[in-house]
This record gives structure tokens, sequence and C-alpha cells, in this order.
């Protein structure tokens, strides 16, 4: 079993799952909105608000006031608002405040996550496979393109064809062939955010990998406290054989909880010691993450680090306006005591070194204003050396540099594109394109530019982008794009096309829309932020879609776009939902967050259907809307909290939440769903409310509801799917769950799935396959449920996360590595057997539970728990196996 490892560690069911999660956290308290610098007056008239309601309120009157649509600077803050304001909606306790409390997920909530799996015995716990993007082409050639958001890249220096990337929702990605191909190596942890990774210099064989937790450069820095968004660090984990195994590394899981990191150091010449960077100083451990400590600089934002090249005691650190020395090897850092930038004001810094130059290193501050200094002393003294306003209007979302390190004549810096200098930072270019028209040209590189970094030998450089990672030979000036199968997508909305197989859309965070006919490559239509979409009813030619602020028809037998959002630009807020009416190809409806719209020409004239009342009470900027086509002139809409019914295409409307059943409290609606069937028949999801209230049912087009949260984990519900047959899919924050028409509880429907919210689910009723849609991971694949089988005979290596349930007795042999996030649960109303063979080693986790299968997500009333200790499973199973 080897010396770390301990057979059978946690029989009984654990509710205190250990702090070692990483998924989508929104924080209590930090930056005040997704990477964007807020005004002294946006600030000052935020002090104080604590709800959701109470902040947007101000937030939409400030943007609106000013007319962002017409001014480019605000209409990108207003919309990282709302990418802010999407998520922090779905994360609200009773009294409407922003609450994504981690200790409370990591107690009640599944560890849900992929897994390879060879033998495919039925569906009634999903078996879900990856369907894509591997790969992304430009559909009419223009505009942009890109398979997913990349923050961190690091290179194996014993073989520069060996990279890892790390994603802000998706995990850690590897190559071997320096880019060609990609391959996820976080697939038994939960996915999460990652702002640092160091492949061990003690380990040429590139096996050994630490990674910093937590999405920093969504997490902004220094602005409105208490009601920020990003992905909290909750600690390192290293893996040492690749990423096939992973754990927490020593204390770092509960000293760097809820931190923002931005930067993971190991130091040469002293392996064993690693230094994270944060928005609370810097973190060091001189044990290989065995026990860490606070190095300084205590509530401190430090974005970057670097080593001297030649002189291992000196490395250098940098906040927005400092630069911070040590010469001692990383032990303790002191401020540079003759550099003062320009600017007092800054939001991002960034620092580069260069072996052509030891004594060189270059700050690039990034703010307000964004000056390029270096030193030619070590740090010691700073020279403004470019006054150009280098990479403006990202702020503390991005800033990169990088010096070629055989020549530091070449000097690149990246913000909303790549600036190229051949001559020392005197002059820069602005040589990439984030927007093109046809034909693409060869200096494309998705906008947004998170990092730089060369190979040792300063041949090649990578960027890593918004969109992927790009490769350059000519420092910066050509570019290929290298992100293929680096599916790290991140879907708000997908669709698919019923009766024809593999015809997905979808709009997904910083990527635009783009739909696919074979499931693997993804052909991109429309870029900006992608939203809602839907296809025409009886024309699978035709779809409808959203970028940021409008609404857009697309013909894909032509390549042809269409602008066709209604009203004026102050209608046109941001991320309106779209449904094609269900049986007439004409009638389209859009819901933005204070208006509703019918159209009878696919959108080229629009009718305003929004009636009078109450304020934004035509809203649909969360709960979206649905219909039917057994009633298809019924229109259901749905805003934060309110839900109402028109059976006439909006012409009249009713309220029909409120009603019988309806509960006092829920959060917010997240999302509805019809069933196609039965006209009266409805499902409304929400965040909840302490565990309660997250699933609504009507059989009665509102006029009574039931609610069947049941014994749901205590998270929110991001979205339904209710097919035909009557049975209902949801997709939550963790995985998906399901419940047909004669169950009274929900069961997991997860096997295979990675552990990230699940945005937006489609039943394809012709093929019997349900498709799910991602917020880091792109969209998945599961064949429907199928009733639980008479018995099972499991066996094998078993990662991840893995469910399985049977009518009859489960038997097992399986194999479960010492694994944090591997996990395996069983139910069966008989007998479990483990038999002779079966291991599971410390860090994953054993459930077993004596009850009946489809009933309950893990335990129900009555039914008998394995509550075994160690020393008493092993003489079960001795006495099974010698029994048998």
């Amino acid at each position: 079993m080897g010396n770390n490892q301990q057979a059978f560690p946690n029989m009984h069911f654990m509710k205190n799952i250990i702090l070692g999660f990483c998924f989508s956290i929104l924080l209590s308290t930090g930056a005040a909105a997704q990477y964007l610098h807020i005004s002294p007056e946006l600030n000052a008239a935020l002090i104080g608000k604590r709800s959701f309601a109470e902040i947007m309120d101000v937030v939409d009157n400030y943007y609106v006031s000013r007319n962002y649509q017409d001014n480019a600077q605000l209409f990108s803050e207003y919309k990282k608002w709302n990418r802010w304001a999407w998520y922090a909606v779905r994360h609200l306790d009773n009294n409407g405040v922003v609450d994504y409390n981690a200790a409370r997920y990591f107690e009640e909530a599944e560890k849900m996550q992929q897994y390879k799996q060879t033998n495919r015995a039925n569906t009634n716990s999903g078996f879900w496979t990856f369907v894509g993007p591997y790969t992304t082409t430009w559909a009419n050639n223009t505009g942009s393109k890109g398979i997913g958001r990349v923050d961190r890249l690091a290179i194996n220096p014993a073989n520069t064809n060996v990279l890892v990337a790390a994603t802000p929702a998706g995990g850690l990605w590897k190559t071997n062939d320096g880019g060609l191909n990609w391959f996820s190596i976080s697939s038994n942890i939960p996915n999460c955010g990652i702002s640092g990774v160091v492949i061990s210099a003690d380990d040429p064989s590139g096996n050994k990998i630490f990674i910093l937790t937590g999405d920093g450069d969504s997490s902004g820095g220094g602005f409105v406290e208490n009601f920020g968004f990003g992905r909290p660090c909750i600690g390192i984990l290293s893996t040492v054989d690749g990423g096939a195994t992973w754990a927490v590394t020593g204390n770092s899981g509960t000293l760097l909880a809820g931190t923002r990191g931005y930067k993971l150091l190991q130091v040469r010449g002293t392996p064993a010691r690693l230094l994270a960077a944060t928005n609370d100083g810097i973190y060091r451990t001189d044990n290989y993450g065995a026990t860490w400590v606070q190095n300084g600089f205590v509530g401190s934002n430090l974005y970057d680090m670097e080593q001297h090249p030649t002189n291992d005691a000196v490395l250098y650190a940098a906040g927005g306006n400092t630069v911070i020395i040590s010469v001692n090897n990383g032990q303790s850092f002191t401020l540079t005591p003759t550099f003062t930038p320009a600017s007092s004001s800054s939001n991002r810094s960034a620092l580069a070194v260069t072996p052509a130059n030891p004594n060189e290193v270059y700050f690039l501050q990034c703010g307000a204003s964004n000056r390029l200094y270096k030193s030619t002393d070590s740090g010691n003294n700073f020279n403004s050396i470019n006054t150009t306003d280098l990479i403006g209007g990202q702020y503390s979302y991005n800033c990169a540099l990088a010096v070629n390190p055989a020549n530091n004549n070449f000097i690149l810096a990246g913000g909303i594109n790549i600036l190229s200098s051949a001559d020392n930072g005197s002059n820069f270019l602005d040589t990439t394109k984030g927007l093109i028209n046809s034909p693409p040209p060869p200096n494309y590189v998705h906008s947004d530019v998170h990092d730089l970094v060369y190979t040792p030998n300063g041949y090649l450089v990578y960027a890593a982008t918004d969109g992927g990672v790009f490769v350059s030979n000519d420092d910066g000036i050509n570019w290929d794009d290298r992100s293929n199968g680096l599916s790290s997508t991140q879907y708000y909305h997908m669709t698919g096309y019923n009766g024809t197989y593999n015809l997905l859309l979808g709009g997904a965070q910083d990527n635009g829309t783009a739909y696919t006919t074979n499931g693997s490559n993804m052909e991109y239509c429309s870029g900006g932020d992608g939203f809602s979409v839907s296809f025409v009813s009886n024309d699978n030619d035709i779809f409808y879609m959203v970028a940021n602020t409008l609404v857009r028809r697309y013909r894909r037998s032509t390549h042809t776009r269409s602008e066709i959002s209604p009203g004026t630009n102050t209608d046109q807020t941001f991320y309106p939902s779209v449904i094609a009416h269900p049986t007439n190809n004409n009638i389209l409806y859009v819901g933005y967050m204070n208006s509703i719209w019918r159209s009878s020409n696919q959108g080229d004239s629009w009718t305003n259907i929004s009636s009078t009342g109450s304020s934004n009470s035509g809203s649909t900027h969360t709960g979206g809307l649905a219909v039917t086509a057994a009633f298809p002139d019924r229109l259901y809409a749905a805003n934060e909290t309110v839900v109402r019914r028109s059976d006439n295409q909006g012409t009249n409307w009713v309220t029909i939440s409120g009603t019988s059943g309806w509960p006092s409290s829920f959060g917010s609606i997240t999302d509805m769903a019809c069933r196609n069937t039965s006209p009266d028949e409805i499902w409304v999801t929400t965040t909840g409310n302490n565990g309660l209230n997250r699933v609504l049912y009507s059989g009665d087009a509102g006029a009574t509801w039931i609610n069947f949260t049941g014994s749901l984990p205590n998270m929110p519900v991001y979205s339904i799917v209710y097919d035909a047959s009557g049975d209902a899919y949801i997709g939550t924050e963790l995985g998906v769950f399901f419940m047909d028409y004669n169950m009274t509880d929900w069961v997991p429907f997860y096997n295979g799935m990675p552990l990230v919210p699940v945005t937006d689910l489609f039943v394809n009723e012709t093929f019997g396959t349900i498709q799910a849609s991602t917020f880091g991971r792109g969209i998945w694949e599961s064949d429907l449920y199928t009733n639980c089988g008479p018995a099972y005979f499991l066996t094998g290596l078993t990662e991840g996360q893995r469910f399985y349930q049977s009518n009859g007795v489960i038997e097992t042999t399986q194999y479960v590595p010492g694994s944090f996030g591997n996990e395996l649960r069983l139910r069966s109303p008989v007998k479990i057997v483990f038999s002779n063979g079966f291991r599971s080693y410390n860090n994953s986790f054993l459930h077993a539970v004596i009850g009946n299968c489809g009933q309950g997500v893990f335990d129900m009333a009555g039914s008998e728990e394995a509550v075994i200790p160690k020393s008493e499973m092993m003489k079960i199973l001795a006495k099974q196996w010698n029994d048998d």
C-alpha cells in the first residue's frame, strides 16, 4: 500500500468534507467587481450597500445615466458588473446579500468529478462523456474565436515541449507537444481556478507539480469591500505523478483560505522553498509545502515574483506601486528604497528578468497609466523607459510582461493585445489583433492576455489569453493558435435541435457564441460574451443568439448574421433571454432586464409586450423565458423573484408566483422549464435559502406550487430541463440530479461529469440523450436515465466521483487511489459486498448505504448506513474473502 497510504480511511458518511475543494466562489469580502476599477463617485455611492438589489440599483443607475453604450470604457466596466451580477444573484442569503459560504458547500456538497470509465453498465446515475469543444474555427472568417480562458503557463525546463496551462474554472491542462494537443491532468480533483503553477525543477520528468488555487485575475483588488467576485484560494495542491493523484499541501488549506493568489514561484537553488504572491502578501514553505508561513507584507496585494537569473539569493516581488527585494533567497523581503513610480494609483503590475542581462529588472505598472520601468542594478534603482499608455483598459484583470532570455532588446507586454518592442522598450508596436476581418490574419491572438512565457532559449514565446494559448517564433509578430483540446469554455447557456444529433449551440463568457455539427469543433459566429441562444422551432438552419446587449439572427447555410435587437440603447441591457415560439417559425421573444419584446417576423420588427405595473415587472434578468408546444401561445417570464404567465403571446399577463404553495423566501429564480406534452406543468429553480425552496413545481399553470427540493445538497440550482415523459434533470453548482415522474426525491446523475456549475441542459428526445453546458469545462453528454438493474459487479480502477445504485446486491473489487477528489458511493436495498481485491486509500472517500434505488440523494430516513471503523471493516472483508 505504500508508506503514505491507508486502506478504508473513511467508511462513515463524512459530513465534514476536507477544505480542499475548489470551485467558483463568490467572496463575502474582497474586491468590488470582476477585474474593473470603479470611479470614486461609484465607490462612494456603494459604501454601506449590502444587498444585491441595492448594489445593482446603484450600479445600473450609474452606467445608464452616463450613456455607457456610447463609451467603450464604461461599456466594458458595466459588462464586468453584469458578469458579477449573473453569478452573484445565484448566491444570495435570506436577506438578499451575496453569500458564497465556502465552508457550507464543503460540508454539504457532493464532489462530482470526471473519471475514465471502461465498462458501461447503465445510466441510472449518468454516463457523461465530453462533447466539446476540442477545436474552434471561424464560421464566417470574421470576429474573434477562442476555446477558453487561460491565466497561467509553465514550461518544463528539461523538455520545452511540455507545458501546463492553468485556467480560472477548468483546472490544470498539459501538453507534451508544444501545445498541439492538450489534456486535463486535474480530472480527479474538483475543478477550480488556478493562479499559479510550478513544474518542480528537481524532477526532470515534469511529474511533480504545485498549483496555487483561486482565480486572482477575476478578483480585482483595492475596490469596494463586501461584494467581490472570484474563486478564492483554498490552498496549494501538489502531485508527484503528473496529476494522477493530488493532495493539499500542509496547512495551506486553512492558512490561505479566502485569499486571492497571483503567482507561485519555486526558488532556484532551494527547490523545497516555494513562495506564493497573494492579496495578503507572500506565503512561504521551506519543505515542499509540508508547512507554510506568512512571509511578510500582510494585507498587501503582490502580483508577481521573479528571481535574479544568476544570483540565487536575490528575488523580486511587485505590488501595484512598489517593488520589494529579498537578498536571502526569499526568506524575507524589503521595499526598494529609491523607487517611486510616476503614478501612485495602480491596479496591477508585472515583473520580468532576463539571463541576457542578469542585473536588469523590468517593472510594468498597470492602471490609470501603464508605464514600463527598468533597473540595471538588480532592483535598487528604476528609470522609466516608456511613457506610452501600453496596455490601457484592463486594469487589474490582466497585465503580462516578458523579456527574451537570449536578447534583452525584445520585450513583450500584454493587456488587451500584445505589444512588442525590439529596442529594449523605447518603442512598442501593437502587434496582435483580437478582432479581425476576413481572412484571419497571422497576428491574431484572442484579446485579454494574462501571461507571457518564453522558452529558456528564447526561440518561442507563449501567450495565455481569454481564448486559449498562442505561440510565436518571431518575438510576438506572428502567432499560431495552440489550444487544441484545451476545453475550458465557460458557458452561460446552451441548446440543441431535437432530431438532429450533435447540432449544439452555446454562448460563453469571453468567447462569444458558437455552434457545432459534429460535437468536437465549434464554429464561431459572434464575439463578446455570448449568452442566451435558441433555434427556430422548425428550421435548424436559423438560430438566435446574444452578444453582450445585442440580439442577433444567424443562418448557418450562408454564414450570415443580422442585428435584430429590439428597442433603443436604453432598453438593451446586458444578457437578455431569447426564446423562439415552439411552433411558429416567425415569432421570437426577447426579455431584457426591464422589458419583454415580441417579433412576428424573426426580429425585423418588434412589439413591447411588457405589462404595466410594478417596477421591473417585465424583467427576465435571471429567471428567463419558457414556452410549451402543448400550448404554443403560452409564455412564461421570470425575473429574480416573480413569475408571470401569458396565454396570448404576451398581450396579457397574470402573476403566478405568490400563489398557494409558493415559498415566502427562496433566494433568486434561476431557470424555468415546461413539459412540451402537458401545457400546465412547469418547474422553477432557485438559489434557495438555508437549503430550502430550490426546486418548485406546478401542475396547474401556476395556480398552486409544490416544493420538490427534497434531499438536495445545500447549493444553488442553475438549470432545469423537463422531458416529454415527465422526467426532470437539474444542473447545480456541483453536477446533475434526476427525478422521474413517480419519484418524490432527487438522485445523483453525475457519473463522469467534472465538478463545475452546470449552467444549461438540453434533452434530445429523438436520440435519448441529454447534453449539459458547464461553466469551465465545455459541453458534456449522457444517455437518459434508465431504471435500476437487479445487481452490480464493479471492478477496476475508480477515479473521480462515482455513484452506483441497484435494486439488488452490489459487489465490488474496485481500486480507489488515494487522491483528493476521488469518491465512491454505493446504494443497495439488499447488500453491499466488498470482495477480495477492493482497496480505498487515504485521501479518497467511501460511502455505502443500504437504501432503495432511486430514492434520495444520499441518505433516506430509515435507511441503514455503513458506519464501520477501519478495524471492523478489515474483519468483515477478511470474513467475506474466506467465505468466497
